[in-house]
């Protein structure tokens, strides 16, 4: 998949547009990063990736780039 697709994907969860974040954007920095986005990410890589997302492995993103490193299928 190309980070194109991973980035629209993305902009869905956190209802932005593709120019208001970049994956160097800090997530602390995001107030659309919260526990509703984090689990609205945790049902995308199950239906769209068919991987279960650890809640200990989303406690350690730092930055958008962080979550399109993780969007791969195991």
């Amino acid at each position: 998949m190309e980070i194109q697709e991973k980035m629209e994907m993305l902009a869905e969860l956190f209802e932005l547009e593709l120019d208001e974040f970049s994956p160097d954007t800090l997530l602390d920095d995001m107030v659309e990063w919260d526990s509703l986005a984090a689990l609205s990410y945790i049902v995308m890589m199950d239906e769209k990736f068919e991987v279960t997302a650890k809640p200990a492995d989303i406690k350690k993103f730092e930055t958008v780039q962080d979550i399109l490193d993780s969007m791969v299928k195991e």
